[in-house]
């Protein structure tokens, strides 16, 4: 998978929030929602630069593969089976299912700073909103390898505080 397929993606508006004394990247399908409603403060693209360091929440990857893809089928009214087809066959991308590395690319547009990258349990110390919007089944799928073997990468830094440089960096082969 290159990554000039993702760009797309990448060209909209880079969002970190305060939630009390934290700074988060919320990431699609990585209770970005509950955490935008609790969000104290949003900081836009530029405005991104002047924080000091930024959480980011990284949920399994897998899990989140198959809970994005459902989403994605699900507001799209397509077979969630149809949608895998057409994501393995490269012919489908969105942003609830693409790599969460992708999205600390995005984020790296913008901030060059430390970040610590935390396991998705930890949403709890950062709000007790829990905003359920799918109620539907999942349709279990099996994960694709080029969606998620860069993030079974970055769970090994979890709760370590890393230049996001080096991060985007020491991972960018994985999807080229």
């Amino acid at each position: 998978m290159m990554l000039t397929h993702w760009n797309k993606l990448l060209n909209t508006d880079c969002i970190v929030i305060k939630v009390g004394q934290h700074m988060i990247y919320p990431i699609f399908r990585v209770g970005s929602t509950s955490l935008l409603v609790a969000a104290d403060k949003r900081y836009t693209n530029k405005q991104i630069s002047t924080c000091k360091h930024i959480n980011i929440l990284i949920r399994d990857p897998g899990d989140r593969f198959a809970s994005g893809l459902n989403e994605y089928s699900r507001e799209n009214d397509l077979g969630v089976n149809e949608a895998w087809t057409l994501v393995e066959q490269g012919k489908l991308i969105d942003r609830h299912f693409a790599p969460q590395y992708l999205w600390l690319a995005h984020l790296y547009k913008f901030y060059k700073g430390d970040v610590t990258l935390k396991p998705f349990s930890s949403i709890r110390k950062f709000t007790n909103i829990h905003v359920k919007k799918d109620k539907h089944k999942k349709v279990a799928v099996a994960p694709l390898g080029s969606f998620v073997e860069v993030d079974y990468k970055l769970m090994e830094h979890y709760n370590e505080k890393i230049k996001l440089g080096e991060l985007v960096k020491r991972y960018r082969h994985v999807l080229s």
